[in-house]
């Protein structure tokens, strides 16, 4: 049933009006949905928070950045992400950006580093609901560019592969070497999820990772820790608000294609 709903019946169904769909939505994976909303939502104006008579949303908001209107949600794992970016989809946004924390695999990858995957791995399950039998859904190459390119605050970025799983407590060594070996550079629990979404509505698709932690770096304390994420953290958001501010055009001729 859900399936068929259509614009129409998501404005009507949200009270939201036409003029207030954002053209890029930014979904920050976290457990802690509340506070990362109450942090983002502190960063723009004009905020419209975003649910439904039943709860069967919440932590969602419009915000405008320099008159430019911004989704955001706080997201845990595939089956929510997916959830949001479809809605968001048929609402008509045309950009959906990952974010947030990310478990570092690749070697030199520090705390505080940056991680723009190219691609995530299918490990989600509900990515194979809109596209079944894929076992990688790529970013918006361009996209991809512009995040390794753009003017930032000096922090580490490393593009590649990532895999994005359904559950964190079954991560184990194993598991960890495994995906280290096949080449990915970190692990996330949302980014092939909302990828897949974008790729089955044609949206362009991009991910920005803070990576919080690197347990090998023995040196590092956990002051340290969590300097670097904080870092991290600013870092991302600084690329974020340069994104909007682009208006998210594209910055190279294969910008259409996804």
């Amino acid at each position: 049933m859900l399936k068929e709903l259509t614009r129409a019946d998501w404005l009507a169904f949200l009270d939201l009006v036409e003029d207030r769909v954002p053209p890029i939505l930014i979904m920050r994976g976290t457990r802690n949905l509340r506070a990362h909303y109450e942090r983002y939502a502190v960063r723009f104006d004009d905020v419209l928070p975003v649910g439904s008579p039943n709860g069967l949303f919440e932590d969602i908001f419009i915000g405008r950045h320099r008159g430019i209107d911004v989704g955001y949600a706080s997201v845990y794992g595939g089956p929510m992400a997916s959830e949001i970016a479809h809605l968001f989809a048929v609402l008509g946004t045309k950009l959906i950006v990952q974010t947030g924390v990310c478990g570092g695999l690749g070697d030199g990858i520090l705390a505080g580093d940056l991680v723009i995957p190219t691609s995530a791995g299918c490990g989600d399950g509900a990515s194979q609901c809109y596209l079944p039998g894929v076992r990688a859904v790529a970013a918006s190459p361009d996209l991809v560019r512009w995040a390794m390119d753009a003017p930032g605050t000096g922090e580490p970025r490393h593009a590649g592969p990532i895999w994005t799983t359904a559950a964190l407590l079954a991560e184990g060594a194993v598991e960890l070497e495994t995906w280290h070996g096949e080449g990915f550079l970190a692990v996330d629990m949302e980014t092939a999820s909302s990828f897949a979404v974008a790729e089955a509505f044609g949206m362009r698709r991009l991910s920005i990772f803070n990576n919080p932690r690197h347990g090998s770096h023995l040196a590092m304390t956990e002051t340290d820790k969590t300097a670097a994420r904080i870092r991290g953290e600013d870092a991302v958001f600084a690329l974020l608000v340069a994104l909007i501010e682009s208006g998210a055009r594209p910055t190279s001729p294969d910008a259409r294609r996804t």
